[in-house]
């Protein structure tokens, strides 16, 4: 190879990168201690804010994100199926290694960094039943409401103070609704307004592979020696990002005039007339 094609990959990897990059500032995680989000409804399915993906993870040190997530024909699910049947408890283990993940995400504005816009946080069952348990209490009404919603403390510890049966320590999450009922953001800071509004399909994110792609990836994971690992990435949810967002981040700047903020039958009319806009 020469120099030139050397550099020419060098700069093809480089641009992947900051590819994967730029969708990992759209992936949220709680750290260490307490922060606070808003749950927001999800676009691109207004009916629920909860997306249910599985995954694929670790294969050849990749993540794929599963066809069967949505009913489509999936190879490595069906050898999934083919090694249960065999009989053989070797082929079952194999199985067992190549059962997809289920990983559940929602859109989210997070306290104190509004000006990154919507995030996807995700998590995995706990969490999940957490945050069912809480969006079906009718004392709580509509927590993702852009008018009368309510932030959550998300207090998130990677040791828990309890053991599992092994004795070792586990991550834990608590949530817990904010009883003040609030608007997802200042409705005079256009800026954030449109920040809200212009969501990614989470799909951008985590794209889907193609049939014949992902039949190769898992020959590949347990055929080793037929593979070439030069291109190996490491694994990580964003590193399967394989296209720029289709909805971009809009940087309007605050407005100069002051604006005094409407409330009640205004304000969820200002609020209504703005979400209900189709963005471009």
């Amino acid at each position: 190879m020469s120099n030139i094609q050397k550099l020419a990959e060098r700069l093809r990897e480089i641009e992947a990168g900051e590819k994967v990059s730029e969708f990992a500032k759209l992936l949220w995680k709680p750290k260490e201690g307490t922060q606070k989000v808003r749950l927001v409804p999800y676009m691109f399915n207004p009916e629920s804010p909860f997306i249910e993906l599985k995954f694929y993870y670790k294969l050849g040190g990749n993540t794929y994100l599963a066809p069967c997530t949505f009913g489509k024909p999936d190879p490595i699910q069906e050898l999934v199926e083919t090694l249960r049947a065999s009989g053989s408890n070797e082929e079952k283990e194999i199985a067992a290694k190549l059962v997809p993940t289920p990983r559940t995400y929602t859109p989210v504005i997070v306290r104190g960094e509004e000006e990154m816009g919507v995030r996807f946080w995700g998590f995995g069952i706990t969490v999940y039943k957490q945050l069912l348990r809480l969006m079906t209490n009718s004392e709580w009404g509509d927590i993702t409401s852009w008018t009368e919603g309510n932030d959550l403390e998300v207090e998130f510890h990677k040791e828990s103070k309890k053991k599992g049966r092994d004795g070792k320590s586990f991550p834990e999450t608590t949530i817990t609704p904010l009883p003040k009922k609030t608007p997802v953001v200042d409705p005079t800071r256009r800026d954030l307004m449109e920040k809200v509004k212009a969501q990614t399909d989470i799909l951008k994110i985590f794209p889907l592979k193609s049939y014949d792609e992902l039949k190769k990836a898992v020959n590949d994971y347990l055929n080793p020696q037929e593979t070439d690992d030069s291109n190996v990435e490491e694994p990580s949810e964003a590193a399967i990002a394989a296209s720029p967002p289709a909805v971009s981040v809009t940087d309007t700047p605050v407005a100069s005039t002051p604006q005094t903020a409407p409330t009640g039958e205004a304000l969820a009319n200002e609020f209504e007339k703005f979400f209900q806009t189709k963005t471009s």
